[in-house]
């Protein structure tokens, strides 16, 4: 999940066959430390690694934003109230520059919730996945419920709408699908799908 600068990712669309490269501009490893405050939990410290990452791009949108992705992780709580946090939750917002504003996710959980009622839920687990050519071993595929932050919009705008994330081992985003409305009110299914790659970790 986490990759250093000088990676980058190029994805071709596959209603409108717009290319967009997005490129790894920071990278950073670091920690989280949380001290329990109940009276359970107050002899209590975790430490834990957590990491961000930005992604830029400069494909043009839809909606003629050019966007960039912060991608980051957050560590448990170790306090019961109001509720510990999923062990590893990442998050990646899109960030655009016209006054649409930015819009956040989760679109990563562990453990691998397989619930719907989840925000964020592991649809399935696929070995051996081809996409454009490509073979790879290990594919997860997470449903998310707001999947403007996750891709860019193509030149079709698109409205509302989830999206299936695929993620592969060891390269990351490989595929997001996404279900959602043209403006006309019509459903358009539609997808964003890897075709090249630089991969450092």
């Amino acid at each position: 999940m986490f990759f250093k600068q000088g990676t980058y990712w190029v994805y071709e669309h596959d209603m409108t066959g717009e290319i967009d490269s997005q490129y790894v501009t920071h990278a950073a490893i670091s920690g989280s430390s949380t001290k329990g405050t109940e009276d359970w939990s107050e002899h209590i410290t975790l430490i834990q690694e957590t990491f961000s990452m930005r992604i830029r791009s400069n494909f043009k949108d839809g909606w003629g934003s050019v966007n960039y992705f912060d991608i980051y992780s957050n560590g448990q709580r170790v306090n019961a109230y109001p509720y510990p946090k999923k062990a590893y939750v990442f998050k990646r917002t899109k960030v655009p520059n016209i006054i649409k504003g930015p819009s956040t996710g989760d679109v990563f959980g562990f453990p691998y919730y397989t619930s719907p009622a989840k925000t964020v839920y592991q649809d399935s687990l696929i070995i051996n996945y081809q996409l454009k050519g490509v073979t790879y071993d290990t594919v997860r595929v997470f449903v998310v419920g707001s999947g403007e932050s996750i891709m860019q919009e193509p030149s079709l705008r698109t409205f509302g709408g989830g999206a299936k994330v695929y993620y592969a081992k060891g390269v990351g985003v490989i595929k997001v699908y996404q279900d959602t409305y043209a403006a006309n009110n019509i459903p358009m299914k539609h997808s964003w799908n890897l075709i090249r790659k630089k991969i450092i970790q």
